[in-house]
């Protein structure tokens, strides 16, 4: 089906005259190095969530990372690069690569390769991607989650800094990239990492990495939290410009750790018992960070099934449904209904409407007590 697709998207390309939208709220890897891609391509890039906002975009567009929900209500001037339909399709930046008839060296290449994988399967990729994960990338995606949250991108330098990564193509170790993972030690979330090692844990790998980043992408921790050496550091060693970028997007990104740990500790939530611990909040807080937070605390034992139910950071009156990796038998897949508005096809998250956080935790619950 993807191939029919990215058919389509390169009839647009070869035409002219498109512009490109992807979603707003939190990026991810793959979104992130389609969006550099299309913009140095010259194309508008706008970061939307809702058909109505996709079908006010004017003349061809094409949707990256977005558009499999509503592909059946889009007109022929519109091309759907969008993976979340299966599991079995390549994620948004490979689909992007095809439409362009565009491939990076080979080290970046091989960086890009496994932003696919961990995009599509999560922390489980890091079952056989060796050194390989994800890291430095979340500033880069923070950065431009927060600068660029929605509408037409305007971040053009870093955009193009990305871009730059992309095409240059280096000859060093893996080790070489002990250098990028310096930017960690100027975090102040680096104070909390003894007191919350689970909610931190990402961090203190980091850190780990600056004195050996092999050893630190494959010890055990790193196989737990899908950490590894990833396109971010390989991007801050190829463009030092990056760096910048890195440092205020990873403290954004960890400074969401911090204000998870003040959820857990301040009882902000609630806890429902059925097939899994349903933890809910209003907070519009990572779902991870804070099962993590709860487990630093003792509130969660590290065999209980649980779901994570947070207020969404894309659209107005949702909440993102959310279990760990570790508990895949919970499978968010299961949850029906005109109150679902996404289920990713690894069955790990999805979005649903509803009155509270409350409702959707015992809907959640009362569909996995269901299943067969």
């Amino acid at each position: 089906m993807f191939w029919l697709d990215v058919e389509r998207a390169r009839a647009i390309v070869e035409a002219g005259n498109y512009s490109v939208v992807t979603h707003g709220g939190l990026a991810h890897g793959d979104d992130l190095l389609a969006m550099a891609l299309w913009w140095e391509r010259g194309a508008p890039v706008y970061r939307l969530n809702t058909l109505e906002e996709v079908l006010a975009v004017e003349g061809n567009v094409v949707l990256v990372d977005i558009g499999d929900a509503f592909r059946d209500r889009l007109a022929h001037r519109f091309a759907v690069l969008d993976h979340h339909g299966s599991p079995d399709e390549p994620s948004s930046i490979v689909q992007t690569m095809l439409a362009l008839h565009t491939w990076p060296p080979p080290q970046p290449s091989t960086f890009i390769h496994f932003v696919d994988l961990f995009d599509r399967l999560g922390p489980r990729a890091k079952k056989w991607s060796s050194v390989y994960g994800q890291s430095l990338i979340y500033g880069l995606t923070r950065y431009i989650s927060d600068e660029a949250p929605k509408g037409l991108i305007r971040e053009s330098r870093f955009l193009g800094l990305l871009a730059e990564a992309f095409r240059t193509g280096l000859d060093f170790a893996l080790g070489d990239l002990a250098q990028a993972y310096k930017v960690a030690e100027k975090l102040d979330a680096v104070k909390h990492v003894e007191e919350f090692p689970r909610t931190f844990a990402m961090l203190r790998l980091m850190l780990r990495a600056v004195h050996s980043p092999v050893d630190a992408a494959l010890s055990p921790e790193a196989a737990e939290v899908g950490f590894g050496l990833d396109f971010g550091a390989y991007a801050i060693i190829a463009v030092p410009e990056l760096e910048r970028y890195a440092a205020k997007g990873l403290e954004s990104y960890f400074a969401e750790n911090v204000r998870a740990i003040d959820t857990a500790s301040t009882g902000r939530y609630a806890l429902l018992e059925g097939e899994a611990a349903a933890i809910y909040t209003e907070e519009r807080i990572a779902p991870r960070a804070l099962w993590n937070a709860l487990m630093d605390l003792g509130v969660l034992g590290p065999g209980k099934k649980a779901v994570v139910v947070v207020r969404d950071v894309r659209t107005p009156g949702a909440y993102t449904v959310w279990r760990p990796d570790t508990y895949p038998d919970v499978d968010l897949r299961t949850l029906e209904g005109d109150w679902v508005t996404f289920k990713h096809p690894n069955g790990f998250m999805a979005v649903v409407r509803a009155p509270s956080a409350e409702e959707v935790a015992r809907l959640v619950l009362s569909t996995l007590a269901r299943r067969p």
